[in-house]
């Protein structure tokens, strides 16, 4: 099934200062860069950066669909509001994203996607059972459908798109989950990139 993915950079980055996180390197690469070529290395046909394109290089810039967050900084679930809007309806899969998640991996990728493609939503969780629900994939009519559900996105949790769905758990490593909110989490990627 055709797949398209998703990702969200729109947030503030207020604990950064400001510092546009997914642009923060690691290792030398932007982390939205690291997320890019996993995306690619997936075989995601479409994808949808909404937010800042801060961190794409221009080669990778020509093959991704930047979209404005409007209002900006509504949120995440406003973010895959805007994104699904710019995306032409079909019948895919749609990852959903984190732009600040540089060690999420095509294998689990693949193992989102494939559960999705059974037609209801799957999410990646951690060790510890923390559910991450920005490293998700939907079936596209059920995306747009909780979507419409939910009714204005601006400023609502991101859960609320997860409410009355039943959503597939697929294990994730707490390494492949690592998502830049702090600068312990930055410190804590970097030691990981180091490890590898």
């Amino acid at each position: 099934m055709d797949t398209a993915a998703i990702i969200l950079t729109g947030g503030r980055s207020s604990r950064f200062s400001g510092r546009h996180t997914p642009g923060i390197e690691i290792a030398g690469i932007p982390v939205i860069a690291s997320l890019l070529a996993t995306v690619e290395a997936a075989g995601v046909g479409e994808i949808i950066v909404c937010g800042s394109a801060a961190g794409i290089d221009a080669s990778v810039r020509a093959r991704v669909q930047v979209v404005a967050e409007e209002p900006a900084f509504g949120g995440p679930l406003h973010g895959i509001s805007c994104a699904l809007a710019a995306l032409p309806a079909g019948e895919r899969i749609i990852l959903v994203l984190a732009g600040d998640m540089p060690a999420i991996t095509a294998s689990l990728l693949d193992r989102l996607r494939e559960s999705a493609a059974a037609a209801s939503p799957a999410a990646a969780v951690d060790p510890s059972g923390r559910v991450q629900f920005l490293c998700a994939a939907w079936p596209e009519a059920t995306l747009r459908d909780a979507l419409t559900g939910v009714g204005p996105t601006a400023g609502r949790p991101v859960r609320a798109l997860y409410g009355s769905h039943n959503v597939t758990l697929i294990p994730a490593s707490a390494a492949e989950l690592i998502d830049i909110d702090t600068p312990a989490d930055l410190a804590r990627a970097a030691r990981a990139a180091d490890d590898d």
